[in-house]
Formats: structure tokens, sequence, C-alpha cells
């Protein structure tokens, strides 16, 4: 009996198709977009939102990207915050992962690594 659904190859054949289907659960594995005030220990987020940051006690990078992330806000100390939360992001695994949401809870930016200082300038100029 034949069953349609069943594909035989080899070799690297049998790579191939194990790689694509890898590829594609990537790709259809979707990022969240939002998140709501609640979630970070807030009542709303502040008129030019916030920087949401997951982070590793133990991690360089994670200090690094704090220290930027504070300095680009200290400015704006009323109209946008900075949030550190010593866990993983849901579906990533990077840390520090950085979020900038904006007031309404859009995440706007996403980084897996420390935002360079020119990125961060972009978004809340001094």
């Amino acid at each position: 009996m034949d069953d349609p659904s069943l594909l035989v190859v080899g070799g690297i054949g049998a790579s191939a198709v194990l790689m694509a289907g890898v590829r594609s659960r990537r790709c259809t594995a979707r990022q969240r977009t939002r998140i709501e005030p609640a979630e970070v220990g807030l009542r709303e987020f502040p008129e030019l939102g916030a920087f949401v940051q997951y982070s590793a006690p133990a991690s360089a990078a994670s200090r690094i990207s704090l220290n930027r992330l504070a300095a680009v806000v200290a400015p704006h100390h009323r109209q946008a915050i900075v949030i550190e939360l010593q866990e993983s992001p849901p579906g990533e695994r990077a840390l520090p992962t950085v979020l900038y949401v904006d007031r309404r809870g859009e995440i706007v930016q996403r980084w897996s690594r420390p935002p360079e200082r020119a990125e961060l300038a972009q978004l809340l100029p001094a």
C-alpha cells in the first residue's frame, strides 16, 4: 500500500529535507508583538515607552546593555523607563534581550545583544 505522505530519500537528500523542516518551523514561529503593562509591574507605560531587558545576573553583556539603556533614558526620566527582568524572554534564548515598547505596549524594536548607543539615541534623542 502506498502512502502519499511518505517521502523516502537517502543520504544528503534526507539531511536537506530535515533541515528544510527545521527552517520552516523557525520561520513560522511568531514573535511577540505586544506586552501588557501588568506583565512588567506597571499600570500603564510612560509617554515615550519602556525598555524591557531580559538579563542574566552574571552577564557582562547584560550589564553593558543596562548601562546604555539607563544613560539614554536618564534625560527622559518621567517619560520613559527601563525595566530589567532576570529571566529568559518568552520564545527567545539570547540574553540580554532588549525590547523597546511604545506607550500602547507594542514592541517597536528588539535586540538580542546590547543595543548600540547610536541606535538608542535615534529612538530617544537627548
